[in-house]
């Protein structure tokens, strides 16, 4: 093993077990008669911010446990008996850990035997380069401890021996860390194809750097086939393995992890993918870990490379439908992609929305894009799905669509009461085009009023004054919007009239007169109960819709992207639909 090595492992060795780890002797040794002399020995290390590096000898050989250890620290070496340098520099907090401080000694430890006792320091935090010295000297039982101080003390500077010894930990400040940097060559990663990636390490201090390759926040995700590190090839100086190959596994392990020298590193990897990827932006993780201290991972050199792209498809939103049965339970399904079968298996959201008579999203349901932390609802959630909810009082609320594992809603916002004059609520989508989503209110004469959203969400001021888009509109039982129908970019509406025939609105983009003049679908419509708009769940890029007939089945109608046929033939998704009194 050479001295590097032993002093990363004498490091990493705290406590009772590992020195008895290193001397070979088991907790069962007790006071057994020594086979051979004791030998100690210590070890230099490289402490970060924030570490507890110890002052305590390995025992090498020797299983003599009837005297005690003698450890004093200082911030100079160990040569003068008198004990110049002695104690820690203002900030650091010495713990004696089992040992006792010498009374009447300034940075003197005494341990009962060499098995018992772990004195360290506590760095802090915003510690500066400096060194720390120890010395350490056996005293036998029937010993005398100010001889033994001196000895320890003056260690440095007397011939070897195995009863005592010095040691050094040279404390590593942020900024010094900071001079171990890493450039990155990330070239893109072609669809079932291989790159070559390549890390310029500029190595100012001995120690690991470890490699982690993981999808860019802000994007919209895809499950994807495999991409493997492999190949890597370090040069003289470096020794590289590659715990993790994979990439996107969920682990937070390295893929690479490589331990250099000091000095200037070309590292090089292979990043291969195979057939059918989607576009995906990449980043490239590192930690340059340069002690030998047990130091808190915080304390690493961390830096990222820009994002790279691995080429493929591009990534479409996924949308959803929202679902709510007769006990007041909500449910969402997501789209799966896949036009014989859209939808997944449904996702319980909650109980308690029996409450309310009048809900919708005011876009459909989709897919945010992601991070690694959770996003409350801010400018990255809008968009995505918020609801609405009038409850019997007439009082509207506002539930915020956010990026939380396990909660999609934030919790409700009031808007106002007085909305029991409208009959209909319909989510409009973001019908001007100012980037915030809008409500559509139809009261009991028939006529439709469009509600702009205002985009705040701070309070209850989610709309503003009502703007009117006409009369007349009491002649439809069913209204269904919020996404672009005839592929122009606006969002459109659909309604049903009383003799089951559905119109299409065709959105303008104007916040005054928002829909064009009405396109005839087709008539044959009645027979459906409810009737959703729900964006693209079949990953065409096209809008599509769910009705549900009287009898309870499902009914995809696949978009086309056309202004005068909208929807393909309709296509059966699944009965069992009527246990929900709403679906939006």
């Amino acid at each position: 093993m050479s001295k590097r090595m032993r002093m990363r492992r004498a490091a990493a060795m705290t406590g009772v077990a590992g020195l008895l780890a290193a001397a070979g002797v088991t907790a069962g040794a007790g006071n057994a008669v020594a086979a051979d002399a004791l030998k100690l020995s210590g070890y230099d290390v490289v402490a970060g911010p924030g570490s507890m590096p110890r002052f305590f000898p390995i025992v090498e050989s020797g299983t003599t446990l009837w005297g005690k250890v003698v450890v004093t620290v200082g911030t100079k070496p160990m040569t003068d008996p008198a004990g110049a340098g002695a104690g820690l520099p203002k900030g650091y907090v010495a713990r004696a850990n089992g040992c006792t401080q010498a009374v009447g000694y300034t940075g003197v430890f005494v341990c009962q035997t060499p098995m018992n006792g772990d004195p360290d320091a506590v760095v802090p935090v915003d510690a500066t380069d400096t060194t720390l010295y120890w010395g350490f000297a056996y005293m036998p039982a029937s010993g005398d401890l100010a001889t033994a101080v001196k000895e320890a003390r003056s260690a440095g500077s007397l011939p070897a021996a195995g009863s005592r010894g010095t040691a050094k930990v040279t404390v590593k400040s942020a900024a010094s860390a900071a001079l171990n940097t890493v450039a990155f060559d990330t070239p893109p990663v072609p669809d079932d194809g291989t790159a070559r990636h390549q890390l310029r390490v500029h190595a100012a201090d001995a120690g690991t750097l470890a490699l982690r390759l993981a999808k860019a926040e802000g994007q919209l995700t895809r499950v994807t086939p495999k991409i493997r590190l492999g190949n890597p090839t370090p040069d003289a100086g470096a020794e590289c393995t590659v715990p993790e190959p994979e990439l996107n596994t969920g682990s937070p392990g390295a893929n690479l992890l490589c331990k250099l020298e000091p000095g200037d590193h070309v590292i090089g990897y292979e990043l291969t993918s195979e057939p059918g990827q989607y576009a995906q932006k990449y980043v490239a993780y590192t930690n340059y870990n340069l002690y030998t201290a047990v130091t808190p991972p915080e304390a690493f050199v961390r830096q990222t490379s820009a994002p790279f792209t691995v080429q493929g498809a591009p990534v479409l939103p996924s949308f959803g439908l929202h679902a709510r049965d007769t006990t007041g339970t909500l449910f969402r399904y997501w789209g799966t992609r896949v036009a014989t079968a859209p939808l997944s298996s449904p996702y319980r959201i909650g109980t308690g929305w029996q409450t309310y008579n009048a809900l919708t999203s005011l876009s459909p349901g989709k897919q945010g894009n992601y991070y690694w932390s959770e996003k409350k609802p801010s400018a990255v959630t809008r968009g995505l799905g918020d609801v609405i909810a009038r409850d019997a009082s007439g009082t509207l609320w506002y539930y915020d669509r956010q990026l939380v594992r396990g909660n999609p809603f934030a919790p409700r916002v009031r808007v106002g009461t007085g909305w029991n004059i409208y009959d209909r609520l319909d989510g409009a989508g973001d019908l001007d085009r100012d980037g915030y989503v809008d409500l559509l209110a139809r009261d009991k004469a028939g006529v439709l009023w469009l509600y702009k959203g205002t985009g705040r969400l701070v309070d209850g001021n989610r709309f503003k004054t009502r703007v009117k888009v006409g009369a007349g509109w009491g002649a439809y039982d069913r209204l269904a919007g919020g996404d672009d129908l005839n592929g122009d970019g606006r969002a459109d509406l659909l309604a049903r009239d009383k003799a089951g025939v559905l119109w299409l609105y065709k959105g303008t983009g104007s916040g005054t007169t928002p829909y064009a003049t009405r396109t005839r679908v087709g008539a044959g419509w009645g027979g459906y109960d409810q009737l959703v708009v729900t964006g693209d769940l079949t990953d065409d890029g096209r809008a599509d819709a769910v009705a549900r007939d009287r009898a309870g089945v499902l009914w995809l109608y696949k978009g086309t992207g056309g202004g005068t046929t909208p929807f393909a033939t309709r296509t059966r998704v699944g009965a069992g639909w009527g246990t929900y009194n709403r679906l939006f």
